[in-house]
């Protein structure tokens, strides 16, 4: 994920630089050409990263009252997509636009909870006491639609922007894991869990895997923020950061609802 994700933030870079030094040769070499009315509208990739910021309530291991509830969890993620912005007003003179977006975001999140003390195997196959906690691994992701308004405020380049976000959800795998802490040569008896899947060499046994139930199909959210438009040309390289706030849960029954700190930037191209 990280490798693809910075792959696809080398390749816009470059593309970038390609355009700007393309836009600049071509005004050096037609300096009698007249300059293009100013431009209404805008298009362009966007790309950025995710702070997945989740609360939840759902059990280790479902009805068992000696197993803890996951609470909070957060992870590192990532959005790319395409932008369509309109400005409002005269073009060479507007401070405030609508923007439309279609926006790929991945959105995971990793819980750990301690455990209580648990029976295990010792290198020599004799029962101890053990230490275990219990994790968590959700890989969530979706695909967004946002409506935003932007507004530049003091007369500069320094905008907020604010809008609602609708989201089709494409993947809510869960992973739910009792790993063993100590002792360091311990590993789980396979009769404590005869269903159970035992990695790691049967210190790691997955107690759950599968898609959250009760998830919605869709997360509607809020996303407010700042951004600072850096303009090249007819071309606009935007710098933002955004609070991503969901308004509807991911699961009702499990109490998850996920929140997002974004921080990317905009390539708009002027049409």
């Amino acid at each position: 994920m990280m490798r693809l994700f910075t792959f696809m933030c080398v390749a816009f870079l470059l593309a970038s630089g390609s355009m700007i030094a393309q836009q600049e040769l071509g005004a050096r070499s037609n300096p009698l050409v007249p300059e293009k009315s100013a431009s209404r509208v805008y298009v362009g990739p966007v790309v950025g990263f995710n702070r997945s910021l989740q609360s939840s309530g759902f059990q280790s291991v479902a009805n068992d009252v000696l197993c803890p509830d996951f609470t909070q969890g957060t992870g590192n993620g990532y959005y790319f997509g395409l932008s369509f912005e309109y400005l409002l007003g005269k073009p060479r003179d507007s401070k405030s636009s609508i923007i439309a977006r279609a926006v790929y975001e991945f959105m995971p999140g990793s819980y750990v909870e301690p455990g209580d003390k648990l029976p295990s195997l010792d290198g020599n196959g004799q029962v101890v006491n053990s230490s275990v906690d219990h994790t968590a691994e959700i890989n969530y992701s979706l695909l967004d639609f946002e409506l935003i308004y932007k507004l530049n405020l003091f007369n500069s380049n320094f905008g907020i922007v604010v809008g609602p976000t609708v989201g089709l959800v494409l993947n809510s795998e869960r992973v739910q894991q009792m790993n063993l802490i100590e002792p360091l040569n311990g590993q789980f008896d396979p009769l404590f869990c005869p269903s159970c899947e035992y990695t790691n060499n049967g210190r790691t046994v997955i107690t759950g895997r599968d898609n959250i139930p009760d998830r919605s199909a869709i997360r509607i959210s809020v996303k407010a923020g700042v951004q600072y438009e850096m303009p090249i040309g007819r071309l606009l390289l935007v710098p933002c950061v955004y609070y991503n706030f969901g308004i509807t849960e991911v699961s009702a029954s499990d109490n998850l609802r996920i929140n997002a700190l974004q921080a990317g930037f905009d390539l708009r191209f002027a049409l």
